[in-house]
């Protein structure tokens, strides 16, 4: 029993319980959310009723809290071998393209069917490229030991084959993660620094060949300026204002929302930031933008303290694609960036995107495991004078 509490001791104490508390609480507000708006839908008909995305929504859940504690326990060093690099990478990208093949009619296919679940293979695609681009530039206890070749060597087969599938799907909100991601994985890389200052120009650049391929894109950029300048918005975003301005400072009270009764599409996934701001108030909402802070400070504060390089560029890469997939979700709810369907972590109702942000938290908290013992260990060995 003493060994069995000595070893939960020491697990608490490895693991960042600031950003355990943080990502509960925003997992409570999704799941009070996703219940008020699960409460009317299409399957109202079926035998859970008005329960189907709530428990949908809980099964998620725990399929990636499962996956979290086991990268929580695994050695994360492990996705730098060149064989599980290579493997997630191909198996992510094939998965990626197979939507193309499987998309039928379809303008828009990012899924894939797996024995009746449909799954988003981008979730997983991304994380892997984190691990692969990280493996090649991220060096060993701080020592610049990545070249330009490593660096070529990230971006050729990993990050442009991904970004020439999600162009093709179309998918320009993930697209966007990845050129985020990418930027600040070469960023806070070992990489001499005349590489890595350059990766600064890659977020320009892409937005501006985005806007010059895809006139989709170029539209919904002209939507939001027109919508800034005389509020003509389109009817989705019109939608969500509404909803925030009925709201006001302190909202209409749990479950009174009107947008969830259909009058706002995707209420309970990229736009469930405006039902919580409809039933919660300006008040309510101001928690989510302070845990969304919280998540990003414990998560780049893993990346600092990372034992090696390996380590600091996927905490980086991780917590910048949560970023991102936070900020714009919220940007386009309120009007003021392009809809590109991104979720709220650990918000939004949802499947894959839910399972791929809690795997991403139980890599965070699996570096942070580890990078305190060899703190620890460093510590000691300096204390006995070896170097």
């Amino acid at each position: 029993m003493r060994r069995k509490l000595r070893h939960l001791a020491g697990t608490l104490e490895s693991t960042d319980l600031t950003l355990v508390f943080v990502v509960a609480g925003m997992l409570l507000y999704g799941l009070l959310m996703v219940y008020g708006a699960g409460s009317f839908n299409r399957h109202a008909a079926t035998l859970v009723g008005s329960y189907y995305l709530i428990s949908k929504h809980l099964v998620m859940i725990g399929i990636g809290l499962v996956i979290a504690g086991l990268l929580f326990r695994l050695d994360y060093h492990i996705f730098r071998h060149p064989v599980v690099a290579w493997s997630l990478l191909l198996i992510g990208d094939g998965l990626v393209a197979l939507t193309l093949l499987t998309g039928g009619d379809r303008a828009i296919n990012r899924w894939i069917t797996v024995m009746g679940f449909s799954l988003q293979p981008v979730e997983m695609a991304k994380i892997a490229l984190v691990t692969f681009v990280a493996g090649r530039v991220g060096g060993d206890r701080g020592r610049a030991t990545a070249s330009a070749r490593d660096a070529g060597i990230a971006l050729g087969c990993g990050v442009l084959p991904l970004l020439a599938l999600l162009a093709l799907q179309p998918n320009y909100g993930n697209a966007m993660v990845v050129v985020g991601m990418t930027v600040i994985i070469l960023t806070v890389s070992d990489l001499p620094d005349r590489i890595r200052w350059s990766a600064l120009v890659l977020p320009p650049v892409a937005v501006l060949l985005i806007i010059a391929i895809s006139g989709k894109v170029r539209d919904r950029l002209e939507g939001v300026l027109k919508g800034l300048q005389e509020g003509g918005y389109g009817y989705q975003v019109k939608a969500s204002l509404t909803g925030l301005g009925a709201g006001g400072w302190h909202g209409l009270g749990v479950g009174q929302s009107h947008n969830k009764f259909a009058f706002l599409p995707e209420a309970h996934t990229d736009f469930i930031y405006s039902l919580l701001g409809e039933e919660f108030g300006l008040l309510g909402t101001i928690p989510v933008i302070i845990l969304l802070g919280l998540l990003l400070w414990r998560g780049y504060g893993i990346a600092s303290r990372a034992g090696d390089g390996f380590g600091r560029c996927v905490a980086a890469g991780l917590t910048t694609g949560l970023a991102i997939y936070g900020l714009v979700n919220i940007g386009m709810v309120l009007g003021i960036l392009p809809v590109v369907g991104v979720p709220l972590p650990f918000i939004s109702y949802g499947g894959t995107a839910m399972v791929g942000c809690l795997a991403a938290v139980g890599l965070l908290l699996g570096i942070e495991r580890n990078s305190r013992s060899y703190h620890l260990w460093k510590h000691r060995w300096k204390s006995r004078g070896v170097r």
